[in-house]
Parts: C-alpha cells; structure tokens; sequence
C-alpha cells in the first residue's frame, strides 16, 4: 500500500549540479595552473613523489637559497639598478629561514662597480643580468645561488593592490621630506641651467628667477635647490594597512627622520613588507579567490625575471606554507653600527664613489659572517 502522506519527493536539479561541478573544474584547473601543478600532473608519478617528498628543488647543506632583486623597471630613473636585494636561505624543512639583506653600495671587485648595477651591467651586456647577479653574490658570501627572482616597482604596486593591500607594523614613526617624485627627475622647477665663465672656466651654474646662481656640480642632497622633484612622506608608528603605493615608499625612503634614514633601517622595512606580503598571499582569502589568482599570475607574468621553472613553482608554494613568519632571522648588512661587519671604502680607489666594503678589506671575513649568520641556526 502506498504512503500518500508524504508529498512527492523533488528530484535532484540537475542542470544545478551540473553548473556547480564545471564552476568547481573551472576553479581547480585555475588553481592547478597559477602554481604549475599541471606541468607535474601530466608528468607521472615521479613528479607527484617529489612534490610529496619535498625533492623538487635545488638545494646545498638543507638549504635553498633565493636571491631577490627589486628594480625601478620602465619610467624610472635606472630602470635595472637593483634597489632592493635580499638573498632568502630556506631550510628544506621550512623550519628556519634567514634573510640577508644586501647594500646596494656594497662593492664588487670583480667588475669593479657596486652590487646594486650587476643586474643592469648583465642586461646591457648579454641580457643575462639574473645569472651575472647570482655568480656575484654567490663569490662574494661564499654560497651557492640557487634561485634568483627579480620584480619591478610597478608590479610590486599591482600585486599589492591585488590582495588588497597588506597590514605592516611601523615601529618607528618618520618623516622624510626628499622623497622623490616619479617623472619628474630632471624637472628644473622653474629654474634655468646656464653656461658662466668663472675664473676663465666655462661652468654651469643655476639660477632662480632673482638671478641667485649656485654651481650644478656643488649641488647635494642637503641644498638641492630642485624642491619640486620631492614630496614630504611620513608614517605613524602604528599598524599601518597600506597599498602598493604607500608600501613602496614605506621601503624606498632613505632620508627618514628618527633614524630611519640608515641602510639597516631601511632593510629591516623591506623585510617586514615581504613578510606581510608573504602573509596576504597565503591567506584562505587569497587563495580561495580564482580571480585574484589570475590576475596576479598575470601581473607578475609582466613585472618580474626569473629562473624559477614552472614546474618548481608548486615546490616553492608548499615550502613557503611551512615557515613559520615568528622564526624567521634577519640579517642586516650596514656600516652603521659598532658590530657592523662593512665600513666606507676609500674614494680615491672607487672611482670616487660612496661605496661599502668589508672592514680592513677582508672579503673572506664577509663571506664567513654570512655563512655563519645562516648555517648558526642549523647547528642548533
């Protein structure tokens, strides 16, 4: 006997189900090629055993090294000086990790120049400035270079934006008023540049609109007479949630007050806004979100150089879900503290150029300092 009771029962919607299991494949497949999981699983099982193993990357002593180069790229003056350069060693297990950060005035002997146009010196020679800055770095610390990754101010701004901005901690409150304006570098503010004979010597001088001259070749940071070419920038000391724009002053200001003018405190704000960065993006917001995804596939597909292949891409995104951001060791390279490990070379045997060196020019000793601010953890 049949149970008219109960009403009749609705069958599945099938064009629902349907929907839901191609937008959840759309997804996956997203997914699956932003991190470049796809290149390994259509390669077999060895490929899945070295993702699971942790074996897919280049590694020396349990560590993997990573040198990160950060460049003014199209619209800036010196678009390929380096003017952020950290080398990030990684242990395999992701249970420590140390970032060196790098001056971009420390010398280079081998090419004679500083570190900070190794990258510009490899692209105007053989566009290979990745592998030249590598070999560089890799000579002067004594370490190998497994990786290098390079990304553009522009880009940097895009992604940052693209996750919405990130939360920085400022612990040291600044104001820097000789922060410079993008474009107009070589704006002349309304003064004139002229030719005068002084003392029989052709010199260029310049001259506001009262006639004052001051000559071009005595000019410096401290009397520059080209205001319009800066802007005033400061940040409370404060959580600060910052967008791609603010975030790059955050890192580029060299002339802050309250002691964030110096080498050592500009790297420590670099560090912080890669950490936070780092956080942004590994956050089930992020990733959960295809549309995000794509698009910073997309902007750092434009924005940055690396020898990164697509298939260690999965590698370094699980290795990075293991750090913990609470142990991660930062190393400052500067010659501005008493334990400092560089001093200010002599003009007369750098081209007269305001360079960084290792203290009574003993590279070995730079080199063995950071081996053993890195390997120090290890030994633990």
């Amino acid at each position: 006997m049949r149970n008219l009771s109960k009403g009749p029962q609705k069958s599945p919607n099938i064009l629902k189900i349907l929907t839901f299991t191609i937008l959840f494949a759309v997804f996956t497949f997203a997914l699956i090629r932003l991190v470049g999981i796809d290149k390994l699983v259509f390669k077999g099982p060895k490929a899945v055993v070295q993702l699971i193993t942790d074996t897919g990357l280049n590694s020396n002593n349990g560590r993997v090294n990573v040198l990160l180069l950060g460049i003014g790229g199209q619209g800036h003056e010196g678009p390929n000086l380096s003017d952020t350069m950290i080398l990030a060693s990684i242990a395999e297990d992701g249970h420590d990790v140390v970032l060196v950060s790098i001056p971009r005035d420390l010398w280079d002997p081998s090419l004679s120049t500083k570190v900070n146009s190794v990258y510009a010196y490899g692209q105007e020679k053989d566009n290979d400035g990745l592998n030249v800055t590598k070999k560089t770095i890799g000579t002067l610390f004594g370490l190998p270079i497994h990786y290098t990754l390079r990304v553009d101010f522009n880009g940097f701004i895009k992604a940052v934006d693209l996750v919405d901005g990130i939360d920085v901690n400022v612990e040291n409150a600044f104001v820097d008023s000789k922060y410079p304006v993008v474009g107009k570098e070589d704006d002349l503010c309304g003064l004139t540049i002229e030719t005068e004979e002084i003392d029989g010597v052709p010199q260029q001088v310049v001259k506001d609109a009262t006639g004052s001259a001051i000559l071009l070749d005595k000019i410096t940071e401290e009397n520059d007479p080209f205001e319009c070419r800066y802007e005033t920038i400061s940040f409370k000391q404060e959580l600060t949630q910052m967008d791609g724009t603010l975030a790059l002053k955050f890192v580029r200001s060299r002339h802050g007050t309250n002691g964030q003018g110096s080498d050592f405190a500009r790297s420590a704000r670099q560090q912080k806004v890669i950490l936070a960065f780092r956080q942004k993006v590994l956050s089930k917001e992020t990733l959960l979100n295809p549309k995000t995804i794509l698009e910073l596939a997309k902007t750092f597909g434009q924005s940055i150089d690396t020898d990164i292949t697509d298939e260690e891409v999965p590698y370094f995104l699980k290795l990075g879900q293991k750090i913990d951001p609470s142990t991660i060791k930062r190393v400052v390279l500067d010659s501005d503290r008493d334990n400092s490990v560089l001093e200010v070379g002599d003009l007369a045997t750098h081209n007269g150029q305001f360079v960084l060196v290792p203290k009574n020019n003993r590279w070995t000793d730079l080199a063995e300092y950071v081996q053993s601010e890195i390997f120090k953890l290890q030994e633990k």
